[in-house]
């Protein structure tokens, strides 16, 4: 993982060495929490450059790939492969000018161009798995595509789950907790491969970690701290009984969203500290200080324990609401955003923390505007939340 300038680099995550697919691995992710007066300042935001469509000199025309396509280097090999996933064709054969050339180093050279398409056009990511076998003519690059992009030319296996959405996405792991395999099926062909990947990050409270399988027909469940998923559940399972009992206690029948907001928030600023072994001493930081744990049972946290206590109460309440992954103060954050009054705003109760007064509060309800001015998107995630808001 990258830290950006100023953050902690001492921080040893379970990720580090066991982190199952690339987008989960921001999740858990180290916080900051600003100082009164460290943010005060108008910061220039972060832009983070979107990649530049790679400049195909294939054939503009989606038809049949039924030529032999001479290659003699890798930036050759994008272009026509480039071509290929956008038109679904599921055979590219290629002859490669240096004849020379053994199979292996071509298959390597192939699957590189490949990983350069994808990069440089996530969008396409639903065209996985290429695999290179020798031909008659050449090399046959074969390619995989993820079924919902096709209709489901095999139809739709039994027991899926039906996706419209990214919020539905998210409740279907989350309504199935104990299970190590979700079968899916995914509605809407516009769903960007990425997007999904990132939605499923904000499902398992923190004790489970999702992703999509490898053709996007199934969810698939790790455990995050604990060595199965059964113990996983347990734990969000106690999460789920303190944030009732809380929520019986700071909630009444009679509030409106916003007064149930406010609550939520006082309680989590007024009873939560910030847990600087974060800094202090990392290797003692307990998991349970980047859950809701923290400000549910323990009193201390960091910002993803801070951001998931915020919304497990929201979520007790009716409250739609996210987490939301980016920096702040230089370094990994992790924020909300819920909806107030038919309009999804921002809150982040790490840097409140302390303040139960809230004329004092200066992350309560912020619009993206206001919130942007001191908190950095992470990659995708203005995308995401926009994506998950309007569901």
């Amino acid at each position: 993982m990258q830290h950006l300038a100023g953050g902690d680099t001492h921080e040893k995550n379970w990720y580090d060495c066991c982190c199952p697919n690339d987008f989960i691995c921001n999740v858990l992710s180290g916080c900051s929490q600003a100082q009164s007066n460290a943010m005060d300042t108008n910061s220039p935001s972060i832009e983070t450059p979107s990649p530049t469509p790679l400049q195909s000199e294939a054939p503009a025309s989606p038809e049949p790939m039924d030529e032999i396509y001479p290659v003699s280097t890798q930036e050759k090999a994008t272009q026509i492969l480039e071509w290929a996933y956008e038109g679904f064709v599921q055979e590219v054969p290629f002859r490669f000018t240096q004849e020379d050339l053994p199979f292996q180093e071509r298959s390597i050279l192939l699957q590189n161009a490949s990983n350069e398409v994808l990069s440089a056009r996530p969008e396409l990511k639903y065209a996985y798995a290429p695999e290179c076998t020798e031909g008659v003519d050449g090399t046959v690059c074969k390619i995989s595509y993820m079924p919902y992009k096709l209709g489901y030319p095999d139809g739709k296996p039994e027991g899926a789950v039906e996706i419209n959405t990214l919020a539905e996405l998210v409740k279907a792991a989350d309504a199935a907790l104990s299970e190590e395999e979700i079968s899916i099926v995914i509605r809407d062909p516009e769903l960007v491969v990425d997007d999904m990947q990132r939605a499923l990050q904000l499902a398992g409270y923190g004790y489970i970690l999702y992703t999509l399988n490898s053709d996007a027909t199934a969810i698939q469940a790790f455990p995050s701290d604990s060595e199965t998923i059964e113990q996983s559940v347990e734990k969000i399972q106690e999460i789920q009984s303190i944030a009732k009992e809380t929520a019986a206690t700071i909630l009444t029948d009679t509030m409106d969203d916003e007064e149930k907001l406010k609550a939520i928030y006082r309680f989590i600023v007024g009873n939560t500290t910030y847990d600087y072994r974060y800094y202090q001493s990392p290797d003692t930081l307990p998991y349970e200080s980047r859950t809701a744990f923290g400000p549910l049972q323990n009193g201390t946290d960091i910002c993803g324990g801070f951001s998931w206590a915020f919304r497990v109460l929201c979520e007790e309440a009716g409250i739609p609401c996210w987490n939301v992954t980016g920096t702040g103060a230089g370094e990994e954050h992790m924020w909300n955003c819920a909806l107030l009054d038919g309009e999804y705003r921002y809150f982040d109760t790490t840097w409140d923390a302390g303040r139960p007064d809230e004329s004092q509060w200066r992350y309560f309800g912020r619009t993206e505007e206001e919130i942007s001015q001191d908190h950095f998107w992470g990659i995708g995630q203005k995308e995401l939340i926009q994506g998950l808001t309007q569901s």
